[in-house]
């Protein structure tokens, strides 16, 4: 499993790392999360809500509900106004500045084949479920590592000048 560290200011575009998800799925954690993950042997699917989330609330994740681990699948260019949904629910929302980062997960694609799209979520028959539209996707059960080709660990550092920060300390009274 290849390892690559990824330090940016807040105020570059993430081009440069969006281009590495391009065609690619792959799930992300905070990276604190890495050393459980590793003695583990997996990523382990959130049925029973033990873990803390990296995106949030997951009560009513369908993939969670389900058993599996959820990634993004990033394969499908070819849906009209694809960003759009991939901004529901953005990879790298989670790396604050001065956080210790995250870690991107990228899956081998012979683990592919076993990916349940997210048009299972309709067919479920409740409809109540969280789901990101064309771009999630759940691996069933435990995800063995030896299916993980490659981490990406991305640090987002501040940028004291930019907007982001000048509302944070506003926000924070600082």
């Amino acid at each position: 499993m290849r390892k690559r560290e990824f330090v940016q200011a807040e105020s570059q575009p993430f081009r440069d790392l969006e281009a590495l998800l391009e065609s690619r799925v792959f799930h992300v954690t905070r990276r604190q999360n890495m050393q459980a993950i590793l003695c583990s042997g997996a990523l382990l699917p959130n049925a029973d809500g033990q873990f803390e989330t990296t995106f949030g609330s997951s009560a009513n994740s369908f993939f969670r509900l389900i058993g599996c681990v959820s990634v993004f699948d990033y394969r499908m260019q070819e849906v009209p106004n694809i960003a759009e949904y991939r901004g529901r629910c953005y990879p790298f929302q989670a790396a604050r500045p001065g956080g210790a980062g995250i870690a991107i997960l990228m899956l081998k694609p012979e683990s592919y084949q076993e990916l349940l799209p997210w048009t299972e979520w309709s067919s479920s028959g409740d409809l109540s479920q969280n789901i990101v539209p064309y771009v999630e996707a759940g691996y069933p059960g435990p995800l063995p590592l030896s299916m993980i080709d490659e981490v990406l660990f991305v640090r987002i550092t501040e940028d004291p000048d930019c907007f982001a920060a000048l509302v944070r300390r506003s926000y924070l009274g600082d």
